[in-house]
């Protein structure tokens, strides 16, 4: 589906918007397998088991005022959601502390059939984690 097409129309119906959804998901995702994550938080998810390699950034905000230096949610290798919030450095090489890391795949919507809305963020976000794998 042409997205730029997309943007173009005012209303978009559920499977367009779905459309759109997921291809947000993926430029978020894709940018951060092919630039380097902060070495803070690449380290610190390695000290909690999880795989970069088959990981997927799905949201990530660096020095957002008023907030911790790192923080978003990551789709693990083992299909868990995690969300997080690192203080670092000012170089964001080092954690200073750790004020979350918390699983959040029990609150993800993982149904590919919505009425109204159609296809969940978690189903979403799983699709593209196994795009991007295909894609390596």
């Amino acid at each position: 589906m042409d997205i730029s097409r997309l943007l173009r129309k005012r209303q978009l119906n559920v499977q367009e918007q779905n459309a759109l959804a997921e291809h947000r998901i993926y430029l978020t995702a894709r940018y951060w397998r092919e630039n380097k994550l902060p070495r803070a938080l690449f380290e610190y998810g390695k000290k909690q088991d999880l795989s970069w390699s088959q990981s997927i950034i799905l949201q990530l905000e660096i020095d957002f005022p008023g907030m911790p230096s790192l923080i978003g949610t990551v789709l693990t290798d083992k299909g868990r959601f995690i969300d997080f919030e690192l203080d670092t450095d000012e170089t964001y090489e080092e954690v200073n502390s750790v004020d979350l890391w918390e699983d959040i795949t029990d609150l993800q919507n993982f149904s590919t059939h919505n009425k109204g809305k159609g296809v969940g963020y978690g189903a979403l976000a799983l699709s593209v984690q196994s795009k991007l794998l295909g894609e390596t």
